[in-house]
């Protein structure tokens, strides 16, 4: 069982296109969700920590 929950725990990091304009935003994520705020340095559209992607 620790090899599971060290594997939800960890932050794995992506590039997502941005909701707003579609520029790639780099995204820190932890168990499906964002583990911290994310700005679009395009267009500064924030996506926020705890959003699910």
């Amino acid at each position: 069982m620790d090899g599971c929950m060290e594997a939800r725990m960890a932050v794995t990091i992506q590039e997502i296109p941005c909701p707003r304009c579609g520029e790639g935003v780099e995204i820190f994520l932890r168990d499906g969700a964002l583990a911290a705020d994310s700005v679009c340095e395009n267009c500064g559209c924030v996506l926020p920590a705890g959003a699910r992607v």
